[in-house]
């Protein structure tokens, strides 16, 4: 009669059930505290690559800046000026490499910056597959099969770890004939301006070198630019061997290159920003082209950082959802302000902290961008914020 008569009227037994259900976050992460402490750490280690990216970022855009407003070109490039000493500059023209690189053994005589060898033999490789058997879920196991090829590779195999060595057998480690190496040429120059050893490490697009000479008594054969110590070519075997050359930066090739003057040589330039400049781009371009290319780069692998960070982010806070869950449905209005509409909670407080730490990273450089990145991320939260005071000064005005 009494619960008819008042039914929003809360019983004893509702108070008491209510209180005995209601989740608890320490009970909760015990429950939880395993992968609560994953997503713990994945959301640090995803506001740390923020943060350093973020840092990196900026460093690297104002180095730039300041090289696009302090990079000089010379008035030409087969003089060098000392009064440019120190200086950043901008040289390009035509590789001049006096001295060639060489392989006696095999004939090769190539006037470039670099000059690489690679040795390959044939080998026997194992390949691992996993299998699951067994019906019931007690009886699962995993059964390993294996199976075999040859192919030529770079590095040695051994294949006396092989599951199975019937058959499977490469040649010694050291039965392997030569090694891989790179040279790198001594003496290099833009007109009168000596290229350095860093600059020289920038060289990184190697061609592969062909070449149908064949030296006297040579105990190889020659197809496709490879060099075959092999009696078959079509048809290797297991320790058969083979050589490949390739080269980076031929002389002739036209390159343009940003450093600091040093004497007669290019060496890094380091800005007031404490980065370092030394560009290298194929081809003859100017100042503007080269720079707007560097920044174009800086822009690209910030934003695949910034990706990668705010992945980890949201998956940290996936992790971490549950006790998330019971601390928003013990503060409703925390839960309004954080929690978007539109998104799950992890999804929005992920994005939320993201563009909070791009912001204030920015801020000194450039900071109307830092504003708009900072507002643009508390807008969403700011709207239901400004609801929720509304709404209280309308209950204060309104209560008697």
């Amino acid at each position: 009669m009494y619960r008819r008569e008042y039914p929003d009227v809360p019983g004893l037994f509702d108070a008491r059930f209510n209180q005995y259900n209601q989740p608890s976050l320490v009970t909760e992460f015990q429950k939880t505290w395993l992968i609560s402490l994953i997503g713990g750490a994945m959301l640090l280690t995803g506001s740390g690559i923020l943060f350093w990216n973020e840092g990196r970022a900026v460093r690297t855009a104002a180095a730039l800046d300041e090289g696009l407003r302090d990079v000089l070109i010379p008035e030409t490039q087969e003089v060098v000026f000392d009064e440019n000493n120190g200086a950043l500059v901008l040289i390009s023209g035509k590789l001049d490499i006096q001295d060639s690189l060489k392989d006696e053994k095999y004939g090769i005589s190539m006037p470039s910056v670099k000059m690489r060898k690679i040795v390959q033999m044939y080998q026997w490789y194992e390949t691992e597959d996993g299998v699951t058997a067994g019906r019931e879920a007690a009886d699962s196991h995993v059964e390993k099969s294996y199976s075999y090829s040859t192919d030529w590779l770079d590095h040695h195999v051994d294949s006396s770890t092989f599951a199975s060595t019937l058959g499977h057998h490469n040649p010694h480690k050291d039965s392997w004939p030569v090694n891989s190496s790179l040279v790198t040429n001594s003496r290099v120059k833009i007109g009168g301006f000596l290229l350095g050893s860093d600059l020289k490490e920038k060289f990184e697009d190697f061609k592969p070198f062909t070449s149908d000479f064949k030296p006297a008594n040579a105990d190889f054969k020659i197809y496709a630019g490879l060099y075959y110590h092999s009696n078959n070519h079509w048809s290797p075997e297991v320790g058969d061997w083979r050589v490949q050359f390739s080269y980076a930066g031929r002389h002739g090739e036209e390159f343009t290159m940003v450093g600091r003057q040093s004497g007669r040589e290019i060496r890094p330039y380091q800005t007031s920003a404490g980065e370092d400049i030394l560009l290298l781009r194929p081809g003859l371009r100017d100042v503007s082209e080269v720079f707007n290319s560097e920044q174009w780069n800086n822009r690209t692998a910030t934003w695949i950082y910034r990706m990668a960070g705010w992945l980890v982010s949201f998956l940290g806070l996936s992790c971490m959802s549950t006790l998330l869950e019971i601390f928003m449905d013990q503060h409703p209005l925390v839960r309004r302000v954080v929690s978007l509409s539109i998104t799950n909670l992890h999804f929005s407080v992920s994005i939320t902290v993201t563009l909070f730490i791009i912001g204030v990273a920015w801020l000194l450089y450039r900071p109307l961008l830092a504003l708009l990145l900072v507002l643009f991320g508390a807008l969403p939260h700011l709207v239901p914020l400004a609801r929720v005071w509304v709404s209280s000064r309308h209950e204060a005005v309104d209560r008697p």
